[in-house]
């Protein structure tokens, strides 16, 4: 009797469990690895729909690929950018791609990546005349079309720029570009000729008149997500990029990605020791600012510097622009009002930079990575006073050197094998080089895995020296060493 009751109970408890759910495998599986609702936007070749309204692309194949291998079916809803961007925000469970992961963003989303790199650029009618030289060009020639919400929004907004027309999309900007509704559309390079085919027109009818920024491309997850669910999805992926399988789906899309491990080195590597480069690097990064900043030294002893007067300061810089193409002359008054080669005065104030208040207490500042306010790019400055009767400073020469151009120049003339790469930190721990252009301009010390993190602040504390950690699956080692011209941490990095 007494056993019959409890082979009772015991079918009562197995009963309501299944009857609650506790013992399905399908309950197991959410609580252990739970499935989110993935979202993207029509952005190809990244994410689109196919022919057939199968949406497609190289980062949708990079999660399918992901949510395989974690053993769950990817289930993606294509929706405007601005719906997918809120939604994410605000809904548990949710995950969107292909995101630009940002300074500003970063604390918004919990991120998976990089997937993939865009550019933000602008473009303009063929056969319009238009032509862009800076962001305070842009910002004076006309309306600028961009989609809601997205990176390039945000750009313009973080750097005051109103002449804005918001569309769901980026079809919907090439369309108001085309129909004379906006003069510019603020879209990628990487995406245009597909989404300009999309919005019914020819590659050709638009062409690319200014680029402004690179960025990485990740998969922001909703912040109340676990920490659990995001390390299995970046461990995928870092597996994926080791295997060569997200190799392999960013070239079925005619992209590329970092290198799999065991990539042979490339035979045209420097024949010297990897010891030695950091200080190859570093002498060719900073032969050039030094040179500017000599030429610059120069010009303000000049009688046309010392009098203030645009008219006579311009056609000195506008020379140094000739002999430095990748680099923007500017000359600033002491309240911080500048006047560029370019834009003349600007609408912009130097004033809150932080080398300025050293400049105008009379000392040169060479390093200092900021984003130009007339250009919009990643920059790399030299300033030096100009002083007047009494040991005055009346004003500042200054020169913006674009850090993507000298990056581009490093990697052609110190070629290295594809297990290596160069980087450089300057002093605030913003990435200022680095072999892959989407990574100049990163705040280092904020935005990384705690590992990469630790060995940025290890390099930030120490004159030269040797890290190791992992990134994105590989053993990383950097040996770097301090500029005393800039206060820069030089690197190279090698990879397995």
């Amino acid at each position: 009797m007494h056993r019959d009751v409890c082979i009772g109970f015991v079918i009562l408890v197995i009963a309501g469990c299944m009857l609650s759910g506790c013992l399905s495998p399908e309950g197991s599986s959410r609580a252990e690895s739970p499935r989110p609702e993935l979202l993207t936007e029509e952005l190809p070749p990244f994410n689109f729909a196919g022919p057939e309204g199968t949406i497609t692309g190289s980062s949708t194949d990079v999660v399918r690929e992901i949510a395989g291998r974690l053993g769950m079916d990817a289930e993606i809803e294509l929706v405007p950018w601005d719906e997918g961007y809120n939604r994410t925000l605000s809904t548990p469970g949710t995950a969107l791609f292909s995101t630009a992961r940002t300074a500003e963003r970063e604390n918004l989303f919990r991120w998976v990546g990089p997937i993939g790199t865009s550019d933000i650029t602008f473009f303009g009618r063929s056969g319009s005349g238009i032509s862009l030289s800076s962001l305070e060009e842009a910002k004076k020639a006309g309306t600028i079309a961009v989609v809601r919400d997205d990176v390039r929004h945000q750009y313009l907004v973080a750097r005051n720029v109103s002449t804005i027309a918001l569309y769901p999309d980026d079809e919907s900007c090439v369309r108001a570009v085309m129909s004379g509704e906006a003069r510019f559309w603020l879209g990628s390079t990487v995406t245009a000729n597909q989404t300009i085919v999309k919005a019914g027109y020819q590659p050709d009818d638009l062409r690319p008149l200014y680029q402004v920024q690179t960025s990485e491309l990740y998969i922001a997850f909703n912040n109340q997500t676990s920490a659990e669910t995001v390390a299995a999805w970046q461990d995928a992926l870092d597996g994926m990029k080791r295997d060569g399988t997200y190799q392999a789906i960013l070239a079925q899309y005619g992209l590329s990605g970092p290198p799999a491990a065991g990539t042979p080195a490339d035979s045209g590597a420097p024949a010297i020791g990897t010891g030695d480069v950091p200080t190859v690097l570093m002498a060719l990064a900073d032969s050039r600012f030094s040179a500017i900043a000599t030429s610059l030294e120069v010009l303000a002893l000049t009688s046309e510097a010392k009098s203030g007067d645009w008219e006579q300061i311009r056609p000195l810089l506008a020379g140094l622009e000739e002999r430095y193409p990748s680099a923007r002359f500017w000359y600033a008054r002491p309240d911080g009002s500048y006047y560029t080669t370019v834009d003349n005065l600007t609408t912009g104030n130097l004033a809150s930079r932080s080398y300025f208040p050293g400049v105008l207490a009379g000392n040169s500042s060479v390093g200092s990575v900021v984003v130009s306010l007339s250009t919009g790019r990643t920059t790399g400055i030299v300033a030096v006073p100009i002083v007047g009767e009494g040991n005055t400073v009346t004003g500042v020469l200054g020169s913006s050197v674009y850090l993507d151009s000298l990056a581009s120049d490093l990697r052609r003339d110190l070629p290295l094998p594809a297990t290596m790469y160069f980087v450089a930190f300057d002093r605030d721990g913003l990435t200022a080089l680095h072999s892959r252009p989407e990574q100049i301009g990163r705040q280092a010390t904020m935005l990384g895995t705690p590992e990469e993190l630790e060995a940025v602040r290890t390099i930030m504390g120490m004159d030269e020296g040797q890290v190791t950690f992992a990134s994105e699956g590989v053993h990383q080692t950097i040996i770097f060493r301090t500029s005393p011209l800039t206060g820069w941490k030089y690197g190279i990095g090698v990879e397995g």
